[in-house]
């Protein structure tokens, strides 16, 4: 964003002068004239006196009413009267709140440590059903009863058995409970997933399923003696997981269901111990059509089975090996989901040639496992060769005796893909030789069992030790969501925008031919957003990629607006989108949001002008709003595995499955509470891997609600931005050695600037902050606390005793909170029952009067310590003592409710005397009055124990003030006001919603809040920020009724409201608050004038600060495919279409055997291209219509196509693909200091020099003023527009971060210092005893097979 301007700019900083005589400016006046002509000086040509005038009486106008409407010297002396301050000692805050943590997951570790003993005894214990048994149990109509997770409540919806229950399943009766989530739960049993390829009725699974069923004792008792649990679970190595509580599955059973619990971190993790792993996968010139297809499935599960603790490479192999990622070579990368994602990539396009040569392959990968365990890199624990292949002529004994034995570090799994009779003697012996697996793939149903028999065989060592039962924890994760899920939904998204595309194409032809003839006649009477057409009515300018994209002509600023708008309070209120659902359920829609994206295809495109009513557009907008996205909740897991313990007659060491719990993210910050804190303090937590759990910055999701592909695996280092001249990802030492330490589980304090963005990356402030940071005991985890210096370390104290209060005074403290018009911060814990079946309430303010009710009586007693668990199971359904309260919050509260009780009421106030003028005559009118006089909506109040008050007269927007500021002291208005006091103690910061200014109506609105602090002894701290909004046209009107005329009343030559001034008013980022254009309202100055604002910039008024997002998405076009690619010779269809049959037949020969027709059920669903326009049952809204339906009326919208013809071209979608990248803006800053000389006001004044290239043209210059507006945030800025000058513009947005391609290899992450994780079970000396490695076979090959195959490959070869 920083350049130089093209035109010359020279700015003048006039220093501020004595006041003149009448005579002496005369003079200068004329010599200005005489020497210059038609170039007029900067001090004759702008009224800088006036200008100066015009900000103080603007500033001081709208300090005294806002002083006055939000009772800002009323509360303060409350405050001010009965609170203290106290310092904040920042190690004694995270030692207590890690001891807090630490309780609470030592709790979780025993939970779960009772599960896996009772699963260990009842898994013995259990008389075995075998498959006799269970076939003569269906022979006489037997069935074994369980709660399957999927066959829950599902009912017969129309004909004759409508209402009844479907075949095969179970009515369960269920509750909603907002502990797990809002769904709906059963307390009493558990219920059981079976995974889409998994057959329930087999002899493993059913057995499992009946013995496990006893764990519903354990679970319940778990859950009474511990209220915070959440969900508990029992994965079997089988596949099925038993959970509790029992609740209904997101996915029927005839459904797509992607979830098993064998491919869970949890699992994955708990069940062996980290690992290097190298996939070989030939492609060799046998390794053609299905063969290929199989394997690629092969490779894509074995990723699937990695966790960010594992290391990993893909090489194919022919004549020699070839890493599938270029970048990859001859090393392993962390299997992290971006390095994972990478891989993918790479096995999407594989061409298959030659002869496969094993020996070269097998080298590579004994030489890097082998360089990688002598220095120290990687896992430094299990390494594993994978071999996916059709066959090997030998087993290479040569290699494996070089590089692998006598101790066989390196375990060998060979995959041989193909039910052709093939000789796998070879490739079993591999694996049976180096203490690894050999697996048969024959068709895709199977690849994810055969994949997965190879976890049981690394947890070996772990099993065969039987004491040691090593407790995992997980990185944060979205529990249901797998990467290919939200391809999945990416993919969906995208098809769906293509198919909206080409029914809104349809539409505009049909609107075209129908009207344009009409309309053509009044086509030069368009001209742009502020016209009207004959019957009155506003015209609104747009282009046909608009109309296209959207399906409404409707103007391109407004659907801006609303974008933002909408991102804003997403990235403000992020719980408000997270919902808690293990099975799926959180995923409510897939419909993309039409306003997330803006049009970019055609830019200069054909252009259309439309007429639109503006109670349309509103309807149609809140149609967009209320559209639903993908909602996810971030939780982290501990599990422990659970072993085999029967005596088998041969020696073994099975896993019978990993037992766990979840624990969400939100409860880890209900242990680091918000108030302790303060504002613009917080909580975060790093990994081993020195990866963030939770973090303020942390933004999981992108703007249309999908996971991003890395959105667990967000290092410390990108999200903490230190404030450098460096460039991106130039770590800074003081953050890095702060990372090495929170990963080593150290204990430690320090202190850097750092760069704090807001509103969705348009905001951002500098502030130095202390950080304080511990290790959590027992866990691979550290806490850390970040608090702002100076206001950071001082927190005010205030509390109400209600005892106290009520014996001294006999005051009932329920009448604090009179009336409605009050909310409290819905994510924090005041009181609550620790059992939603206990108590339930309507709201969080109906939860915290009844705790306020019970304070009054007399045994009240406190039980301000978080819930442990308690083995007393009558205790646990008594509602009077089974409670949580947080005492100081609760009593800081009540004391808030007291001191703000004045807030409430609409009287005028007592007149101060040295409060002279405006603020004597506002004293003297009730307050309702001044709402209507100066155009408030509402003022407001939030406190530091999260009480939200206000008043109203009107309703500006559909969602309430009090609806979008629930969590007050977390919005950007309140933080920014606490920031500004330090510059600023009496001031209001002023801000608008971005791009709000369209033209079409007034009802935004200017939003002014006020930070109250509490000052003693030489400290100072905030206590609450109050506030008012004002009607944007109420706001434009008090300033332009100031500036439009002169001090005494002095008639002015020249005004703001004159033609050759343009009159700006600027916040302190540079974003513009007022303007006469009112479509300019919200928009960043430098998109009016860039050239003004580069000068700004240069002499240091506004600071350019560069802000980095390392999380960001970019999006990568696909295109469409040309028609020209279709011209293909008659030779090259017949060849198609013989490769077609042959590769059918082949396929029909490979795929018909007697276990499928036995099974139906054992399909599986292949990955396959889906056409890009496609009709869905479940999409009632057939497209835009000819008469555009509810929003395209007859008499609401006609339309005019200019010349540009619109063609078949502008009907294709640009398809994109999601990618993570890092983005960079450049944001400003204003710095006040250069407005002031000394402690008086001073003014910055410059020109610009609009000389033009014809030696003709008239010569002239362009002036501006800017002076600080008193008691606020804001700028005034005059410019004169007498000299046309062309401009510049320039707007702030995201840009990738372009990287040299000789760095492009270089991941990030990689020299990163992490820890690995502490226990590594590898090794057992016993193991060679167990002689389980899988089956091979050697067997006659089939002619028939063999020469189809043949035919094949050489078909595809041509």
């Amino acid at each position: 964003m920083s350049g130089t301007p093209s035109s010359e700019l020279h700015c003048t900083v006039l220093s501020r002068r004595e006041t003149m005589t009448s005579t002496k400016l005369v003079f200068l006046f004329s010599v200005a004239v005489i020497s210059l002509g038609t170039v007029r000086t900067a001090e004759a040509d702008l009224p800088h006196v006036e200008i100066s005038n015009w900000a103080i009486r603007f500033g001081a106008q709208m300090w005294e009413i806002g002083k006055q409407v939000t009772r800002i010297r009323e509360i303060k002396e409350r405050y001010q009267s009965e609170a203290k301050i106290e310092q904040v000692d920042g190690f004694a805050m995270v030692k207590e709140m890690a001891e807090e943590m630490e309780n609470m997951m030592g709790d979780k570790i025993e939970a779960i440590k009772r599960i896996m003993d009772a699963a260990e005894q009842l898994s013995v214990s259990h008389p075995r059903l075998s498959r006799q048994d269970l076939y003569e149990m269906r022979q006489r109509a037997e069935t074994i009863e369980y709660y399957n997770a999927k066959r829950l409540n599902m009912y017969h919806k129309s004909g004759p058995k409508a209402g009844e229950l479907l075949d095969n399943h179970k009515e369960l009766i269920m509750s909603n409970s907002q502990h797990f989530g809002n769904v709906g739960v059963n307390t009493s049993v558990s219920a059981v997933h079976v995974p889409t390829n998994v057959f329930d009725g087999g002899p493993d699974v059913m057995n499992g399923i009946l013995w496990s069923e006893q764990l519903d004792r354990i679970f319940m008792t778990n859950y009474e003696s511990d209220p915070s649990l959440t969900w508990q679970y029992f994965g079997s190595s089988t596949g099925f997981m038993r959970q509790y509580p029992a609740t209904k599955w997101g996915q029927g059973e005839w459904e797509p269901d992607l979830f098993d619990c064998r491919l869970r971190p949890w699992y994955l993790q708990a069940a062996a111990s980290p690992k290097d792993m190298i996939i070989l996968v030939d492609t060799s010139g046998s390794m053609t059509g299905v063969r290929k297809e199989i394997a690629k499935h092969v490779v894509l599960t074995l990723l699937d089975t990695l966790s960010e603790n594992d290391f990993i490479n893909i090489y194919k192999f022919s004549e020699v090996p070839v890493p599938v990622v270029p970048c990859f070579k001859d090393k392993l990368v962390q299997a992290n989901l971006e390095n994972v994602r990478e891989l993918r990539n790479g096995m999407m396009e594989s061409e298959t040639s030659d002869i496969a040569n094993f020996t070269s392959a097998f080298t590579t990968a004994f030489e890097i496992l082998a360089k990688y365990n002598r220095t120290t890199q990687g896992s430094q624990c299990n390494q594993a060769i994978m071999l996916v292949t059709d066959g090997a002529p030998v087993g290479y004994r040569e290699i494996f005796e070089k590089y692998n034995w006598p101790h066989k570090p390196v375990r060998v799994f060979t995959y041989v893909i193909g039910r052709e009779i093939i000789d796998t003697a070879a490739t079993n012996w591999m694996a049976c030789a180096n203490k690894g697996y050999f697996a048969r793939v024959t068709s895709l149903a199977e690849v994810r069992e055969q994949v997965l028999k190879y976890i049981p065989v690394l947890s070996r060592p772990m099993v065969m030790y039987q004491k040691d039962h090593p407790v995992i924890w997980t990185s944060a994760y979205i529990d249901i969501a797998e990467p290919k899920l939200s391809d999945w939904l990416w993919e969906i998204r995208e098809r769906r925008k293509q198919r909206d595309r080409s029914l809104n194409y349809r539409a505009l032809l049909r609107l075209i031919s129908e009207r344009n003839n009409a309309q053509s006649d009044d086509t030069s009477n368009v001209t742009g957003n502020n016209t009207r057409d004959a019957s009155g009515r506003p015209t609104i300018s747009m282009t046909v990629e608009q109309y296209l994209t959207y399906g409404n002509l409707v103007n391109e600023e407004r659907l801006n607006a609303h974008r933002i708008k909408q991102e804003r309070e997403e990235a403000a209120n992020p719980a408000n989108n997270q919902q808690h659902n293990r099975q799926g359920k959180s995923v409510t829609s897939t419909t993309p949001n039409p306003v997330s994206s803006v049009p970019t295809k055609h830019p200069d495109g054909p252009r259309a002008e439309a007429l639109v009513k503006p109670d349309t557009l509103k309807a149609w907008l809140k149609r967009i709003e209320t559209r639903t996205k993908p909602k996810f909740l971030m939780a982290i897991s501990v599990a422990t595995p659970v072993y085999d313990r029967k005596n088998f007659s041969v020696r073994t060491a099975n896993l019978l499955g990993v037992a766990g719990t979840d624990i969400p993210v939100t409860e880890l910050k209900k242990r680091t509470p918000a108030y302790k804190l303060g504002v613009n303090g917080y909580s975060f937590i790093v990994n081993n891997n020195g990866f963030v759990l939770h973090h303020p910055d942390h933004r999981p999701l992108d703007a249309d609600g999908l996971l991003k592909p890395n959105y667990n695996t967000v290092d410390l280092s990108e999200v903490e931005l230190v404030d450098s001249d460096g460039g991106p990802r130039e770590n800074d030492t003081y953050l890095m050695t702060m990372r090495r330490e929170m990963i080593e589980r150290r204990e430690g304090e320090t202190s850097f600037k750092v760069r704090v963005h807001h509103d969705g990356m348009r905001r951002v402030s500098v502030r130095r902050q202390r950080y304080y940071y511990r290790g959590l005991k027992g866990t691979p985890y550290s806490l850390g606390l970040a608090l702002p210096d100076g206001y950071g370390h001082f927190r005010v104290v205030a509390e109400t005793e209600v005892k106290r209060l009520m014996a001294d005074h006999n005051i009932n403290v329920s009448s604090f909170f009179s009336g409605k018009n009050w909310k409290i911060h819905p994510d924090w814990i005041y009181c609550r029952y620790n059992y939603d079946h206990l108590k339930s309430f309507d709201s969080p303010e109906a939860q915290v009067m009844h705790f306020v009710d019970r304070t009054q009586r007399e045994r009240w007693r406190w039980n301000s310590k978080h819930p442990r668990p308690s083995h007393d199971s009558a205790r646990s359904h008594k509602q009077d003592d089974n409670f949580y309260c947080d005492k100081h919050l609760m009593q800081s509260l009540i004391f808030d409710a007291q001191a703000t009780e004045v807030f409430d009421k609409n009287i005028s106030l007592s007149i101060d005397r040295q409060d002279p003028g405006l603020g004597m005559l506002m004293a003297l009118l009730a307050r309702h009055a001044m709402f209507k006089l100066f155009g408030i909506s509402v003022a407001f109040v939030a406190t530091r124990s999260g009480l939200l008050r206000w008043q109203d007269i009107s309703t500006i927007d559909d969602k309430h003030f009090s609806e979008a500021n629930l969590n007050a002291i977390d919005q950007t208005w309140y933080k920014r006001a606490v920031d500004q006091y330090s510059v600023e103690p009496d001031s209001f910061v002023y801000s608008v919603p971005f791009s709000t200014g369209t033209g079409i109506t007034n009802e935004s609105v200017v939003t002014a809040s006020h930070a109250i602090f509490v000052e003693k002894g030489g400290y100072k701290a905030p206590a609450a920020v109050v506030g008012l909004q004002y009607k944007n046209s109420a706001f434009r009107e008090t300033f332009f009724n100031i500036t439009s005329g002169c001090t005494g009343g002095v008639q002015c030559r020249r005004t703001c409201s004159s033609g050759d001034l343009s009159c700006y008013v600027v916040d302190n980022h540079g974003y513009i608050v007022i303007s006469k254009e009112e479509r300019d309202t919200g928009r960043f100055f430098g998109e009016i004038d860039w050239l003004v604002m580069d000068s700004l910039i240069h002499y240091g008024v506004f600071k350019r600060v560069r802000i980095y997002d390392y999380q960001a998405v970019c999006k990568d076009m696909q295109g469409h495919r040309s028609a020209a690619n279709f011209i293909l010779t008659p030779l090259r269809y017949m060849k198609w279409f013989v490769q077609w049959m042959v590769g059918r037949a082949t396929w029909l020969i490979l795929q018909t055997q007697i276990a499928h027709l036995m099974n139906p059920d054992w399909a599986w669903a292949m990955e396959q291209e889906q056409a890009d326009y496609h009709n869905e049952d479940n999409d009632e809204s057939p497209g835009p219509t000819p008469t555009g339906g509810e929003f395209m009326a007859d008499g609401d919208i006609s339309i005019i196509v200019h010349d540009e013809a619109v063609t078949m071209d502008n009907a294709y979608a640009n398809k994109t693909r999601p990618r993570p990248c890092d983005q960079q803006a450049d944001l400003y800053v204003l710095q006040p200091e250069k407005l002031f000389k000394g402690d008086k006001p001073d003014s910055v004044k410059g020109k610009q020099n609009c000389n033009s290239n014809n030696l003709g043209a008239r010569q002239c210059e362009r002036h501006y003023s800017t002076h600080k507006i008193p008691h606020s945030n804001l700028l005034l800025l005059v410019i004169d527009t007498t000299c046309r000058c062309e401009t510049q513009k320039q707007k702030i947005e995201m840009e990738e971060v372009r990287v040299n391609e000789s760095l492009f290899c270089e991941r990030p992450q990689e020299n990163l210092y992490r820890l690995r994780p502490s226990v590594c079970l590898s090794y057992h000396p016993e193991e060679e005893e167990i002689k389980q490695c899988g089956k091979g076979s050697l067997q006659l090959p089939s002619l028939l097979l063999m020469t189809t195959t043949m035919i094949y490959s050489i078909l595809k070869a041509i």
